[in-house]
């Protein structure tokens, strides 16, 4: 199974979120909880319009959140 490490960081006024290993992906809301939605949907977006899929996404994967470079 691949991981997909998404890295967490917080700005003055909201989080954001992206893909360490693959490029393409991004999120971002008010909350953590939002993010998490948001990089989801950014993946599945991503799956949907891309006919070039990378490896990282096909079959099984699984999403490491890093939020401590938002603790930081």
């Amino acid at each position: 199974m691949l991981h997909l490490k998404i890295i967490i960081e917080k700005s003055k006024d909201h989080f954001s979120a992206y893909a360490e290993n693959l490029e393409g992906i991004y999120g971002g809301g008010n909350s953590i909880g939002e993010v998490k939605k948001s990089i989801l949907e950014s993946i599945k977006l991503f799956k949907e319009f891309n006919t070039d899929i990378p490896k990282e996404l096909k079959g099984n994967f699984k999403l490491v959140f890093d939020t401590q470079s938002f603790l930081e």
